[in-house]
């Protein structure tokens, strides 16, 4: 029998707490494993990520497969970012029609190369 949503969000919180990490990833198949499902529909983890927000994890799905788990309370000390420390000329420009969102396009990408380059060596 299938587990519900909030049943494998206990399941996986356990799983995060015991492995003592400040982030961790997840297989699809450990997911799979322990929702007892042979198939994640979006429903499902739409729930699982709802039942793990309750209880200050946050679940995001990774471009390379599988999911993510970091505490929500992770993010409190972070930095906070703000438009006018970063973007102030960027937004000139764009109203202006001096630089276009494939100009942005093109920077994040170039820094998403950039990371997974790093993460590899």
């Amino acid at each position: 029998m299938q587990r519900t949503a909030e049943e494998t969000a206990i399941l996986l919180a356990l799983l995060f707490t015991r492995s003592k990490a400040k982030r961790a990833r997840v297989s699809e198949k450990t997911v799979r494993h322990l929702s007892k499902r042979t198939h994640l529909r979006t429903v499902f983890l739409d729930k699982l990520r709802e039942a793990l927000d309750e209880i200050d994890l946050h679940f995001i799905e990774l471009g390379r497969g599988g999911f993510g788990i970091i505490p929500i309370s992770a993010l409190d000390g972070a930095q906070a970012i703000m438009a006018r420390q970063y973007l102030v000329d960027d937004l000139k420009k764009l109203k202006q029609g001096k630089k276009g969102f494939d100009d942005f396009r093109a920077e994040v990408t170039a820094n998403e190369e950039e990371d997974d380059e790093e993460n590899e060596e």
